[in-house]
């Protein structure tokens, strides 16, 4: 079987070279302030969508057509790649008024980090309007007729963000992909060679970069790199040949690509070596000890798999297998199906699955941080010492061991903008804190003790 039987062929990701960076890295040393939060990014995002609103109402120019290459070359990729994961689970919208905000709110770097985030989501759904075009016979009229659909679903910030020959440039890149995949059926290549070409288009948009050392972990010089770019050249084999069973059984890719992202992520920090097991000692601020496990459904998947008997004979790696199903581990940091990986693992040993493909025909994205994993709270509590300063509700005041060491609040400061404790809601996003951008100090949940 050559690609031109494929549903989505290697040729039609017609993203930029640094598309493939929207796949963050999401695990438990995160490169960001440890000021950051939930709150204080909503607050943000409200006073930069007012900002925008004063802007159109005094018909004030917003910047526009600003291309990659551009916002790159202005800003240092390091500061650019740390803003990056504070963005990672916004709304296009969202990122919209990050990247279009007029007023001092949010930074250069942040605006440049919204600004690729978007651009990488936008790729994502042109690829799925080329990968369903492709069924149909004149493959190039039913592309145009979807993407003039695609394009008026575009707020006007969003068409701001655009360069002029968009709707042209994607037409022409998809038209020449399908001429080339026309004459690519006249050329010899095997099926795993043209799968293998799939599995870089849709990773790496098409530019296979060379396999980086996850030995130094979250250094400096690996923090602006995808994730991706530390698979194995045996992990791009096996993800390549998932993409094959995929192409032939109708499964949405981002199953794979999900997964590659935590294949990904477990090699960037040498093999899981460098990530700490989160049970292993972590507690809220009321001194009870926090406990995270998977849910019910992951659970029961995770169970299976373990007593099949297909994970020896499966292609999966067996040490990120046992790395990404521990509970300290994995539940935090995955993003990937365990459905998906329980499946993969039992067609690739040669076992009959014991589910069918068809319920990977479409992605489902996780709606709440309860379907992911669960926290868990223990009855003991540890005492705490008395800290030097205490704050409720967003007030601050010196405690009685605070006076005595000399603290006192800066006048006309008697709070911070963080109130309260932290709900269970909130937890997945301080969880994905990493370490001082000033200090490069890992911060990961240093506030749990500073209380």
């Amino acid at each position: 079987m050559d690609i031109s039987d494929t549903r989505w062929r290697a040729k039609t990701h017609a993203s930029s070279a640094h598309s493939y960076r929207s796949n963050t890295i999401t695990s438990q040393s995160c490169a960001h302030s440890t000021q950051v939060s939930v709150s204080s990014l909503a607050v943000r995002l409200k006073e930069a969508q007012q900002a925008i609103d004063t802007a159109r109402l005094t018909q004030q120019p917003l910047p526009k057509n600003k291309s990659a290459s551009t916002w790159q070359a202005q800003n240092k990729q390091a500061a650019i790649g740390s803003a990056k994961f504070e963005f990672e689970q916004l709304s296009k919208s969202q990122l919209e008024t990050i990247a279009m905000d007029p007023s001092n709110t949010f930074s250069e770097a942040e605006k440049v980090a919204a600004y690729e985030q978007w651009h990488a989501l936008d790729q994502r759904a042109l690829s799925e309007l080329k990968r369903h075009s492709l069924k149909y016979d004149n493959a190039a009229a039913s592309f145009a007729t979807a993407l003039d659909t695609h394009y008026q679903t575009f707020s006007d910030l969003a068409k701001a963000m655009l360069p002029d020959d968009y709707m042209s440039q994607a037409q022409s890149h998809f038209e020449s992909a399908v001429q080339d995949m026309s004459l690519s059926t006249q050329a010899k290549g095997s099926e795993s060679e043209q799968y293998y070409a799939l599995m870089v288009a849709d990773l790496f948009g098409g530019n296979e970069p060379k396999v980086q050392n996850g030995a130094q972990g979250m250094s400096l010089n690996n923090l602006e790199r995808s994730n991706y770019e530390f698979l194995t050249q045996q992990d791009r084999n096996v993800l390549a040949d998932m993409y094959q069973y995929a192409d032939q059984n109708d499964i949405n890719f981002t199953y794979i690509k999900k997964l590659a992202n935590d294949l990904g992520n477990y090699r960037q920090h040498d093999d899981g070596k460098l990530l700490g097991n989160f049970n292993e000692g972590h507690f809220n601020a009321d001194g009870q000890k926090l406990t995270v496990g998977f849910t019910q459904k992951d659970q029961a998947t995770i169970d299976r798999l373990t007593n099949s008997g297909a994970l020896p004979g499966s292609a999966l790696d067996k040490g990120f297998v046992s790395f990404i199903t521990q509970p300290g581990l994995g539940a935090l940091s995955h993003r990937g199906s365990y459905q998906f990986l329980a499946h993969m693992a039992e067609v690739t040993a040669g076992m009959p699955a014991s589910g069918s493909p068809a319920q990977f025909k479409t992605f489902t994205e996780a709606n709440s941080t309860s379907e992911r994993y669960v926290i868990s709270l223990s009855e003991e509590r540890i005492s705490l010492p008395e800290p030097d300063v205490s704050c409720k509700n967003g007030v601050c005041e010196v405690t009685e061991k605070g006076r005595k060491n000399g603290v006192t609040l800066a006048q006309n400061n008697p709070g911070f903008a963080q109130s309260g404790e932290p709900g269970l809601a909130q937890f997945d996003a301080i969880y994905q804190l990493r370490n001082d951008p000033d200090t490069q100090k890992s911060a990961w949940f240093e506030w749990f003790f500073d209380k």
